[in-house]
Order: structure tokens, then sequence, then C-alpha cells
């Protein structure tokens, strides 16, 4: 599918492009977004969007350069007066590759002009600043606390002109964040307390299925069908018969389309949390029975949601060295700034590879033809050609955030 569609891509551009165009009129997409994407060989489709996404450590120095015009420009056009940014961290996590990924956010930043201090919110860690040695960096990660005074935030006299967001607001916005003069990037309405991912995916295969459509082709192949279940404590039996039940009818809906287009697989679906949760609880399931007899350990994989995405799960068809992969590209507004594969080589090709023990690569299209066929399978002629289609379904994704955005600003 992947040759066929880019070479329907190449030959549709200009309307295409111009449908992208007429999409984003107007609309300020946000400065951040990786998508995570899973290419079954009969669909490819983007399966998790986030908007204060970790991970930039893992770029190549090509990736990190053009990531840095991308945030100089982006920065510069809707913020114009910005000479200093105060960098908010996630305050839960004391993981050193998250650490690597603040630091690379600051130094892309640095890099692109601009004079960045990294300000927590949370309980204070020790020393102001809290210095986080990080192996291969030439200098370890400082970490200011920061101080309200009236309605602007500092951290030790840095007084910034915009505040960067790397902090997904789960428990909601910090309430040093609330009604503060500086302007916040990402907006922090954004956040995993107003977001739902069920609306999210409503909004993206919406724009799919209008894109697959300009090149008469049906929408389900570049997303997964989606449904949500609210008000579910998964130790109650008749809550969890309930989710059985809706299980059930999801995967008779996915049946339906794997028999409209022969597909031999069989059909699965992951229950997750309707809110993000770095990849924790998220559990595929192939039938209804199979999740009335989750025992103990399995339901405590749902964490403690409440409300649930129940989402078609797609399988990767792609490999690294025997294990699955999963490219995740990384936009900043609309510009695609790289990304990387995730692989997992503890996972088979319909598990979720956003778990403990997952592992990253290169995703450059040099490397990528470097390695191939010894190592790297894409299952497609060149990896130029699954870059391009999967470049469409990320930025689409993006532009769901961005109509997001819009809505929750009102």
């Amino acid at each position: 599918m992947i040759e066929s569609l880019a070479k329907t891509l190449k030959e549709r551009e200009a309307v295409l492009e111009k449908w992208w165009r007429e999409k984003t009129a107007g609309l300020q997409l946000p400065i951040t977004c990786s998508v995570d994407i899973r290419n079954a060989g009969y669909k490819i489709a983007g399966i998790d969007t986030n908007l204060f996404p970790a991970g930039f450590n893992n770029f190549c120095n090509a990736f990190q350069k053009g990531a840095t015009t991308a945030l100089q420009d982006y920065i510069l056009k809707y913020h114009p007066k910005t000479k200093k940014i105060l960098l908010i961290p996630e305050s839960f996590t004391r993981n050193l590759n998250y650490f690597k990924n603040v630091k690379t956010i600051q130094t892309m930043l640095e890099n692109g002009g601009f004079e960045v201090r990294v300000g927590f919110v949370g309980d204070p860690l020790p020393g102001d600043p809290h210095s986080v040695p990080l192996p291969d960096f030439s200098s370890p990660l400082e970490i200011f606390r920061t101080i309200r005074n009236g309605n602007r935030l500092s951290a030790k006299g840095f007084d910034p002109d915009l505040i960067f967001l790397n902090n997904d607001c789960s428990a909601g916005i910090p309430e040093s964040l609330l009604d503060i003069a500086q302007p916040i990037t990402p907006n922090p309405e954004l956040g995993w307390h107003a977001r739902s991912k069920y609306h999210h995916f409503q909004l993206y295969c919406q724009l799919l299925r209008e894109w697959a459509g300009l090149m008469d082709m049906d929408g389900w192949r570049f997303c997964p069908i989606s449904q949500v279940e609210e008000n579910i404590d998964v130790d109650r039996p008749e809550d969890l018969q309930r989710l059985a039940a809706e299980v059930k009818k999801l995967l008779t809906k996915i049946q339906q389309k794997y028999d409209q287009y022969g597909i031999p697989e069989k059909p699965f679906v992951f229950i997750k949390d309707n809110a993000g949760t770095f990849g924790m609880g998220v559990l595929p399931v192939e039938s209804a029975e199979e999740v009335l007899a989750l025992n103990r350990k399995r339901r405590k994989q749902l964490t403690n949601a409440r409300t649930f995405l129940l989402q078609e799960g797609i399988p990767t068809i792609d490999h690294l060295q025997g294990a699955p992969v999963e490219p995740v590209f990384y936009f900043v507004g609309e510009v695609n700034v790289g990304g990387f594969f995730r692989i997992h080589a503890d996972k088979d090709n319909r598990s979720s590879l956003n778990a403990p023990g997952a592992k990253f690569d290169c995703l450059c299209v040099h490397k990528t033809s470097e390695l191939a066929p010894q190592k790297l399978d894409l299952h497609c002629k060149s990896s130029e050609q699954f870059f391009k289609v999967a470049e469409w379904v990320g930025k689409i994704a993006c532009l769901a955030a961005g109509l997001e955005e819009k809505e929750l600003l009102g």
C-alpha cells in the first residue's frame, strides 16, 4: 500500500497542499507535537499524539539543527519580543533520559538565540540550582526553583518573556502558572487534565476522511476505529461486563473492515486511559471473554482510569533486527523536524511498544538506507516513500491538535 499511496501523494500533491492550506488558514498549531505511527501494511495510522513530548534527546545532530531553526521561527512569529525563555519540565519524574530531553530542548532554544533557564514547579529540589550530571553531555542540567511575584514567574532573578512548557499538566495546571502575565507555550489548557484522546481521534479521523477522499481512498486506511466508555471501575463485575460488551462491538466493526478488504488478520483492541499516561494503562485484548477474565495484575495495568478509549489495534509490519518498531514523528507547528524508531525486543507486533524496555534508533533517511536490508525491514521499496506517507499522517494529527486548542480556548 505504501508504494501506491506515495505515488498518489505525488500525483495529487497540488490538491492535497491546497486542502492543507485551507485547513490551517488562521490556525495556530501547537509548538511541539509528537505522533506515534503504526504501519500494518494494509493501513498506516497515528495512534497517539503528545503535545508535551519527551524524546528530543533521541534526535540526531541533523534533526536537532532543523528543530532549532523551526523553534526559532515559531517563537519569533508568535512571540516576536522573546529574548528570555523559562523552560518548565515535568515535576513527577527523576528519570535520567527525561532530563536529557530537557537539556536537549534547552540547548536547541539557546542555539536559536534565546537565553534559557530551566525552572521547576513542584516540591523544591535540593539546591538552587539543582545540578543533574548527564552522561554524553558536556555540562549538567541546572534546574532552578521558580518564584511567583504577583502575576510573573521567575527563577532566581531570571524574569522570562516566554514560558516553554514540557509538562503535560495531567494533574491540572500548576497553581504558579495560573493567570500569569508571561505567555505560555504550548498552552497549559492542552494538558491531559483537559484533553480527551477520544475527542482528538474524532477530529483526527474526520480530517483523514477528507484527506483520503481527495485520493479516492477509504479514511479507515489511516485512522483507527475508536470509541469511549465512561464511569468504568474495572474491579466492579458489572462495569467489566459493560466494557467487555463494548469491546465485542468494536471487534465486530473491525472484522467487517477486514472482510471488506480481504485482510486475514485477527482483530484486536487496545484499552487505554482516555488521558495521557506515558504509555502506562494500555492493554491489548482479542475478545470480550479476555476482558471478563482479566486477573488482578492485568486490571492493575489499566491504572486508576475511569474513562477508557477503546481503539482498534494496528499491528506493526516493520522490524529492526527482528524486533517490532514504530516511527515517532516530531513537529514544530506544521514543520516535520524528525523523529526516531521506537523498538522493543520483548514485545510482539501487536503489543504497545511504548513500555519499559523500549529503545530508540535513528530515523534519518540516509541511515535507514545504510541499515537495510540486513537490519531494518520497512516492507516497502524505499524509506523515502514510507517517510512521506507517515509525515502526512503525522502532521494531520497536529492539525487535529490545533483544532482542539481552538475549541478549548473558545
